[in-house]
């Protein structure tokens, strides 16, 4: 085939793929509706007692002018555009709808139903689509849970609304009534005084659940406020840590009562031997994560002076720490306990976690092989262990290396370290989503498409690491523009947790509003709540207020 031939078939497949999106976009884009049903719906304790739909403001008036309990909460969604739904495949009908502001609205045989974000954010229903489980992703509305909505208020079965029914998806604008709405901040207006109401409501959040025997409300379903399986000594030791940061920032009694009792907990029923150092564990085989996270919990309650006694464990959980240390500076993550050895396996975040704890029980117990441990730990961390073909351009997640160069910079300044907490904060930037790129209110969060919903723990533990980075650019002068890229992506990022931590969050979807308040949901469309979300956002805000101290 000719030059020419090749040419002209690609010209003529550009104009073709070019006229199939126009045509798609046409179809299928959204239009304004600005004479939008009102769906009205009245709730109480998470569960709706009545809908009504209306067209005119004189109905929608007097509905509202009835007198009702006290206790109902009444929401309105004003659809503000429609467009086309595609019901199949399925696949497309589950990508159709953004989360958390699209809903379904169904026609079938003169009779109209509707399936309000708020029906789906109650159910967990977006992003339960698609899911991958390698790379751990999931996109999309539940389809099924739509379907059967709208085919029970439709009266009829899910069969006929897919074959039959005219399905049409909407946006809307939600309005609840006497319910004060979220901070409004962004990155200009973010102010200290509202990081402050955040770390505070985030610690009262954990506080309340803390047992009497020092034991989490590890995850909860916002809607519902049941507990969900699962725990782990690792986020019970972060939660701990952010606990005692918060009860030092505050002087609140009851803050500081929590952490010593989930202290204690780990002390009393996780600490065992591994060899002849103390380690947390609760099996055979010990993981170095969880002395590690220890460590940084114990360190910040005996250095603030909450219970100093916690100091000798500090010095145990440290030294079993450099045993599990290789020569390169690398760690071993496992501990098998029965055969008394290491072993030499890797997983994500161990070996910066171990190189945090040891620099902070450095500081507490001034041994210098601690010290040293902590300085290979990091050499390692942004040398050897990240070294290969085109490593400038690619970034892993990451929270504790680049706290770790901060903390270690007094003693043992690493420029390396510097460089590459300064190129991946770099490089989040350009994943960052600014003002106008997302339908969603997303300004400060990272992502590379408009499907799937941006996740806020990220957001706060990049933030944690950014902020020290900061700290530290600040420090050796790196370039004004840097720093000042950098602390506006801090900025946005922290104005957005700001937003969505739930102060009051959406209270007629809760069981319990109360039980919930000041937590921080996974994302717009996930309200599982692990204590973890909490301390890596309350430990960065934290970090912040420390670092742009006037």
């Amino acid at each position: 085939m000719s030059t020419r031939s090749i040419l002209r078939l690609l010209a003529g497949y550009a104009f073709v793929l070019g006229l199939a999106c126009f045509g798609i976009i046409h179809e299928f884009t959204l239009r304004d509706d600005p004479h939008g049903e009102v769906i009205a719906s009245l709730w109480q304790d998470g569960d709706l007692v009545e809908r009504l739909v209306f067209i005119d403001a004189a109905t929608q008036a007097a509905w509202l002018g009835a007198a009702r309990p006290s206790h109902r909460q009444i929401v309105l969604e004003t659809v503000i555009a429609q467009g086309p739904l595609l019901a199949r495949p399925e696949a497309a009908f589950s990508l159709s709808l953004v989360a958390p502001l699209d809903g379904v609205k169904a026609t079938l045989a003169g009779a109209t139903a509707y399936v309000t974000p708020d029906d789906l954010l109650l159910r967990q229903a977006y992003d339960r689509g698609i899911q991958d489980a390698t790379l751990g992703v999931s996109a999309g509305v539940d389809v099924q849970t739509v379907l059967l909505l709208l085919s029970q208020r439709l009266h009829t079965s899910v069969r006929e609304v897919l074959e039959f029914a005219d399905l049409r998806r909407i946006r809307v604008r939600r309005t609840a009534l006497g319910v004060p709405p979220s901070p409004s901040v962004d990155a200009q207006t973010l102010s200290r005084d509202q990081v402050r109401e955040a770390v505070v409501e985030a610690s009262s959040y954990l506080t309340r659940g803390v047992d009497e025997a020092g034991r989490f409300r590890y995850f909860v379903d916002a809607s519902t406020n049941r507990n969900l399986p699962g725990y782990d000594w690792p986020r019970h030791a972060g939660a701990t840590y952010f606990l005692a940061q918060a009860a030092a920032l505050s002087g609140d009694a009851d803050v500081r009562a929590a952490a010593i009792r989930a202290a204690s907990r780990l002390r009393d029923n996780a600490l065992v031997t591994c060899g002849d150092e103390a380690c947390i564990a609760d099996d055979s085989v010990a993981e170095i994560g969880s002395s590690a996270l220890a460590i940084i919990a114990f360190v910040e309650i005996a250095r603030t002076g909450i219970d100093p006694t916690f100091a000798p464990t500090v010095a145990s959980l440290a030294r079993f720490l450099r045993t599990q240390q290789r020569p390169d500076g690398e760690f071993m993550h496992q501990y098998d306990r029965d055969a008394r050895r290491p072993i030499d396996v890797q997983f994500l975040y161990f070996s910066g976690e171990a190189t945090l704890a040891l620099s902070r029980a450095h500081a507490l117990t001034q041994d210098p092989d601690t010290l040293v441990g902590a300085k290979s730990g990091l050499a390692n961390l942004v040398g050897p262990a990240w070294h290969f073909f085109g490593d400038r351009y690619y970034f892993g997640e990451e929270h504790w290396t680049c706290q770790a160069m901060a903390d270690l910079w007094t003693l043992a300044p690493n420029g390396e370290a510097l460089d590459f907490c300064m190129r991946w904060q770099a490089y989040g930037r350009k994943m960052q989503h600014v003002a106008g790129d997302s339908p969603r209110d997303a300004e400060g969060s990272f992502g590379v498409d408009p499907i799937i919903t941006p996740r806020f723990t990220p957001v706060a533990s990049r933030c944690e690491a950014g902020v020290a980075t900061l700290e530290i650019a600040r420090r050796t002068g790196q370039s004004a523009p840097e720093i000042a890229a950098l602390d506006l992506q801090l900025r946005r990022s922290l104005a957005l947790l700001v937003r969505k931590q739930f102060r009051p969050g959406p209270v007629h979807l809760f069981a319990s509003k109360e039980a919930v308040r000041g937590a921080f949901p996974g994302s717009d469309a996930d309200w599982q709540l692990r204590i973890d979300y909490a301390q890596h956002a309350g430990s960065a805000m934290i970090r912040w207020l420390e670092v742009t101290r006037p």
